[in-house]
């Protein structure tokens, strides 16, 4: 795929990344940022991730665009779509890259007469957040699970894909609500975990912490804020997720209470097998 124009807004990692994997693969002639921030613009354009960038300037940064990603919080993404809405007029496909879908998919699918959207997630990125984090290969060998909602165009639906494709991502199309509740178990509730565990911990135990502790925590250190918005927005998944979750610890909690040894073993070989099965 080759484009003219693309637009990103948000540059944090991943929308820096996409402007990055853009220029370096020739895929895009000019990468345009939208920004609340001219720092961030100035540091996005100096690490070669855009081309030329906007503070919250809609109209002027979104002309002559074949296509725009909003990388922004999840929170954020609605109340982008409804500035683009005001400043669009057709013909132009408007991608997400959001951790929660439904919500944001049903807002779009009111704008279908001012652009055309794509719902996504690529399933990448870090703990770390920021435009100085992006890579040009960070898509190299991940999923980008894709949207489709009620009115989602089928032709703009393979554009995005194609263009995910190129970046080094393999895609997965699926509805909203089937990817709010499978991702609310295989990424928000790990996230709700990895908090929790890391809430529970005290100062003075911090010397004997090894890398066990290290690995399972590591994505508590993801932006709160982020994580918060994404909580709230997949709000029913993440339930359902912490509940089953509360079910296997209980279960493992009650065989140590009442000191089933053999029963436990039983539960923790059913969970390695699980973990096992899936790397």
């Amino acid at each position: 795929m080759k484009l003219k124009k693309v637009v990103i807004i948000g540059m944090g990692i991943i929308g820096g990344s996409i402007g990055k994997a853009l220029l370096e693969k020739g895929i895009a002639d000019e990468v345009a940022g939208v920004c609340r921030r001219q720092s961030s613009l100035d540091r996005a354009i100096k690490m070669d991730v855009l081309t030329t960038g906007y503070v919250n300037n809609y109209p002027e940064a979104t002309a002559g665009a074949d296509m725009i990603f909003i990388a922004t919080p999840v929170p954020v993404i609605k109340d982008v779509l409804r500035d683009l809405a005001e400043v669009l007029d057709g013909g132009v496909i408007v991608a997400d890259v959001g951790s929660a879908k439904k919500e944001i998919v049903e807002l779009a699918e009111g704008f279908g007469d001012r652009f055309s959207f794509v719902g996504g997630h690529p399933l990448a990125g870090s703990e770390k957040s920021g435009v100085e984090h992006a890579k040009g290969d960070l898509f190299h060998g991940s999923l980008c699970v894709l949207t489709r909602g009620r009115s989602t165009i089928e032709e703009d639906l393979l554009k995005v894909k194609e263009l995910w494709n190129d970046m080094g991502a393999e895609t997965e199309v699926l509805s909203p609500e089937e990817h709010d509740e499978i991702i609310a178990f295989t990424s928000h509730l790990p996230h709700a975990v990895a908090y929790s565990l890391a809430g529970v911990q005290r100062e003075e135990y911090e010397k004997f912490m090894a890398t066990g502790f290290e690995d399972t925590s590591r994505i508590a250190s993801a932006d709160p804020v982020l994580w918060r918005g994404i909580f709230m927005s997949n709000r029913g998944g993440v339930l359902r997720a912490i509940e089953r979750f509360r079910e296997v610890l209980s279960g493992i909690e009650d065989a140590i209470r009442r000191k089933d040894g053999k029963g436990l073993e039983e539960k923790l070989r059913r969970c390695k097998e699980a973990r096992d099965g899936i790397f």
